[in-house]
């Protein structure tokens, strides 16, 4: 069984055994929600950080030393730094972020024309699209704790396109990126369910009165 399966696998049920038991505790649609928003912000927090311990190693390893440090900190750094402002200032991140990933993904498209050059590129500096995906994914999960709508679909998004892109323009490693792309994915159906389930249980008081 492959990284990506495990990590989809275990994701998966760690989110269904939480939900189960929430679900089973608590009848209060907005308090599931509420549930269910953490839970997906948690599974992500514990992938990111297995994710960071994962890349960080390889980065000591090839081409360790001051060099792999400081690759290490060019996407912990910034992502750390995104996640805080995502808690603190979210009305100002949420643009940031939308931009960021915008531009990323943007950047994953127009690589795919030229499959050769994407490889060398990886080829040079490592999986950079998947380190990417963790380093814009964590501090999304964070802002869905503030706004989980717009969190929701930006890691749906990083969780889908750079993995579609890739697959179908065949234009570079699937592995890590599919390890990458994975939780992120999860995590933002989950925020997505979340906001489905707040709006139902906004909509029905509105039926009720009428």
């Amino acid at each position: 069984m492959n990284v990506p399966v495990i990590l989809a696998l275990g994701a998966i049920v760690v989110v269904a055994v939480v939900m189960g038991v929430v679900f089973a505790r608590e009848k209060d649609p907005q308090r599931r929600a509420t549930a269910l928003t953490r839970t997906g912000a948690a599974v992500m927090a514990v992938f990111t950080v297995l994710a960071g311990i994962f890349i960080g190693g390889d980065a000591m390893q090839d081409p360790g030393g001051t060099a792999g440090t400081l690759i290490t900190l060019a996407w912990v750094a910034p992502m750390l730094i995104l996640a805080v402002a995502a808690w603190f200032w979210p009305a100002v991140t949420s643009p940031l972020l939308l931009a960021l990933s915008s531009a990323f993904i943007a950047a994953c498209i127009w690589l795919a024309f030229d499959p050769a050059a994407l490889r060398s590129f990886l080829s040079d500096n490592g999986p950079v699209i998947a380190v990417s995906v963790v380093a814009l994914a964590f501090p999304a999960a964070v802002l869905g704790l503030k706004r989980t709508a717009l969190a929701g679909w930006l890691l749906v998004a990083l969780g889908v396109l750079p993995l579609l892109i890739t697959l179908i323009a065949r234009s570079g490693p699937l592995a890590s990126l599919t390890a990458a792309s994975v939780v992120p994915l999860i995590a933002g159906i989950s925020y997505l369910a979340a906001v489905r389930m707040e709006s139902s249980t906004s909509e029905h008081p509105r039926a009720a009165a009428a």
